[in-house]
């Protein structure tokens, strides 16, 4: 059974993401303090991204799981705000970064990028508008997977029936966006070979000391093809 509070709460969540587009993720707060992983960090118990924040002059990302999550995820054991320290996570990637580099792992690293690129090349191009909507399908895929998680676990079929409309009628308006758009027509751009990023890689020098004396802007750009999930590390509270 539903209560009508929470039903109440999930009715403006809908609204809001309409507003939205139907979009999941939470909006990042603009900030002129550059933040390592911003964007890049995601909770492992709920799959959201985790929102930087500066707590007691330290870097923190949290998750923070209010009602209108939990009337979303039925039966999910998730504390009300999990925090997960920037410099220890940003510690370990530096670590692996450097090992990755080091003389005996360099050309299965070199390998490893060069395959990468060629893949990102052979991509599919899109323009910002396509990936927005295809985002958006996505993004009703998994709204319709937790409602049917939710009808499952004894959630009351009126109220889900009404949820599970209004994903398909925005799945079907992100569809149409997507159908009504131009192909993408950009240029792409050539793979690096194995040959080019050696080059590269020798010129940089030691990676493990441009790694560490990098400043937190630059560390947020390096970072930018990753995509971490914090630990199971359900801290209530900001640590020292």
């Amino acid at each position: 059974m539903i209560t009508p509070d929470r039903f109440d709460a999930v009715q403006a969540l809908r609204k809001q993401r309409a507003r939205n587009q139907g979009r999941q993720e939470r909006a990042a707060k603009p900030s002129a303090r550059p933040y390592a992983l911003r964007g890049r960090v995601r909770c492992t118990l709920c799959g959201r991204k985790m929102q930087p924040a500066t707590i007691r002059d330290r870097v923190y990302y949290r998750c923070q799981f209010t009602e209108h999550e939990a009337a979303l995820h039925p039966g999910l054991d998730h504390p009300r705000t999990v925090y997960l320290r920037e410099d220890i996570v940003c510690q370990a990637l530096d670590q692996w970064i450097a090992r990755a580099f080091t003389p005996d792992r360099l050309t299965a690293t070199i390998q490893a990028l060069a395959q990468a690129s060629a893949a990102a090349s052979a991509a599919e191009s899109q323009t910002p508008e396509q990936a927005q909507a295809r985002k958006a399908i996505k993004d009703c895929d998994r709204r319709l997977a937790r409602y049917q998680a939710a009808l499952d676990a004894g959630a009351d079929p009126a109220v889900v029936s009404q949820w599970i409309n209004a994903a398909h009628r925005d799945k079907e308006s992100a569809q149409k966006q997507l159908d009504a758009l131009p192909h993408a027509s950009r240029q792409k751009e050539p793979p690096l070979d194995a040959h080019r990023i050696r080059q590269i890689t020798q010129g940089l020098g030691d990676i493990a000391q441009r790694i560490h004396s990098a400043s937190a802007a630059r560390r947020a750009h390096s970072t930018k093809p990753s995509a971490s999930r914090s630990p199971t590390n359900t801290k209530r509270g900001p640590q020292p």
